[in-house]
């Protein structure tokens, strides 16, 4: 086998990159607070990448725990807009779709079990539960855009549980691995501003991100 001695040291590090997709969950408010100017809301995620380090601590032969600090994820969520817009002076409206590209950078600080099957040859599967505290460094940019340019704002700073399963290959010099894995938010992101269509008719936003994460330790 190789790295026969691997799984008996306590500690180990190495570095993660991977790519994730920002999904959603949204809820738009019914009945509608303002029909005749939006009529509906939705997001699409949109691909990002990550790139972090790895520490791990050994707690007995099946379960490591492991954090990954420091991880700077970056991602995109487009939201659209059904609303209805004056074309004249008349006052005749149409309907189109607006939309706000919200960049997310997030600064991650996750803490993870890493619960592992016996290992067989040079491969050993794992599954992934733990959870996570994200701040988003793309805030202090987005402070310097007008008010009346934002059509929503969400806040800063998040909370996750995180799942997924790994696979670990044990080649000659280092170990390496693949991960797929999903955090979804515990918070509200939405900050609602009642004075903005837009934002007064989404009554809640959460994060979902899932990633496919390369691990080299």
């Amino acid at each position: 086998m190789n790295l026969p001695h691997y799984d008996e040291r306590v500690v180990h590090f190495g570095i993660l990159l991977g790519v994730n997709n920002y999904g959603s969950w949204l809820k738009v408010k019914d009945p509608l607070p303002q029909p005749d100017k939006v009529i509906g809301a939705n997001v699409q995620g949109q691909y990002g990448f990550q790139v972090g380090f790895i520490a791990d601590l050994k707690l007995n032969n099946y379960i490591r725990l492991r954090t990954q600090i420091p991880t700077i994820s970056f991602g995109d969520r487009k939201f659209n807009f059904s609303m209805y817009e004056v074309v004249d002076m008349a006052g005749n409206q149409r309907l189109v779709t607006k939309s706000t590209d919200i960049e997310a950078i997030y600064l991650e600080v996750p803490l993870e079990f890493k619960i592992q099957s016996k290992r067989w040859k040079d491969f050993r599967p794992y599954l992934i539960a733990g959870g996570k505290w994200a701040y988003d460094l793309a805030s202090l940019r987005k402070k310097k855009i007008a008010d009346d340019e934002m059509l929503l704002k969400l806040q800063t700073t998040d909370l996750m549980y995180t799942a997924g399963v790994g696979f670990d290959f044990y080649l000659e010099y280092f170990k390496f691995g693949i991960e797929l894995k999903s955090s979804f938010g515990m918070k509200n992101m939405l900050i609602p501003e009642e004075q903005k269509p837009t934002s007064n008719v989404i009554d809640g936003y959460k994060t979902q991100i899932f990633y496919i994460t390369l691990t080299f330790e």
